[in-house]
């Protein structure tokens, strides 16, 4: 999703007739392109123009698809195309599904419909660490000196917004560490907390990581630990369908 463009993707068009390839190859675009060889549309080498950007790819998109012949529209496999507004921070799906039925949302990060996978020190994507935001809480029990050892990883790390709030609280052998929009990185914190947690099992709580620049969405997740277990949530993105709308407010019973 993030490159120079602010766009990728690509929407397959399915079995088309010679006719319809030769109309297809003569539509002028400057975002989008058909390939003929794959009947597809793929995002081209753009030179950016004064029009705004997603004004322009949706309209390209639907000047191909209502190129095409009904019958062969009604069979299009489809696919999708992704913009990233860096000035903006707003990042925009179109997506056309089979038989060409096409609808656009923002991400708009939801972990209720996360993707869980667990974590023990694998390469993962995550936000670059000059930009993570981290917000959440984390409870262990733990020597002393923890909290300083915790107060010297968040000082260490190589955050551009010196912002945020840090508050770790301690109680004889018990810890509890909480985070408000800070700008630290989250891979050595975790990787102390999981080595100073006695016992392991004691090691509970959530830390989520988002950024403090645009374009960074893809990279948001939560790391999440559960008696010592640690785990890596990732948001869904997209919703295909809209939110369900409030229930009206009930009548006003009149007084007898």
């Amino acid at each position: 999703m993030r490159t120079h463009l602010g766009c990728t993707g690509r929407v397959e068009l399915g079995k088309l007739g010679p006719e319809t390839q030769r109309m297809l190859e003569k539509i002028g675009a400057t975002w989008l392109e058909f390939i003929p060889e794959t009947n597809s549309l793929v995002v081209r080498h753009v030179q950016p123009d004064d029009i705004p950007a997603m004004r322009e790819i949706a309209g390209e998109l639907f000047d191909f698809l209502t190129a095409l012949p009904e019958a062969e529209r009604n069979k299009i496999p489809g696919g999708a195309l992704y913009y990233t507004d860096e000035q903006k921070g707003q990042s925009v799906r179109i997506k056309v599904w089979e038989g060409a039925f096409v609808t656009v949302a923002w991400a708009q990060p939801d972990y209720n419909r996360a993707t869980w996978e667990p974590y023990k020190g694998q390469s993962v994507p995550i936000v670059f660490d000059a930009y993570q935001r981290l917000n959440g809480a984390v409870k262990l029990q733990a020597q002393k000196g923890a909290v300083e050892e915790v107060q010297a990883v968040m000082d260490r790390t190589s955050g551009l917004y010196p912002q945020g709030e840090f508050e770790a609280l301690s109680m004889g052998s018990s810890v509890e560490i909480r985070f408000f929009d800070v700008n630290a990185s989250a891979l050595p914190l975790i990787k102390l907390l999981k080595a100073k947690a006695e016992p392991a099992t004691s090691l509970e709580g959530e830390i989520d990581v988002s950024s403090f620049r645009s374009g960074d969405v893809e990279d948001y997740c939560r790391f999440i630990l559960r008696a010592g277990e640690l785990w890596i949530a990732r948001p869904a993105l997209w919703s295909d369908l809209p939110q369900p709308l409030p229930e009206p407010p009930k009548p006003i019973e009149t007084a007898a």
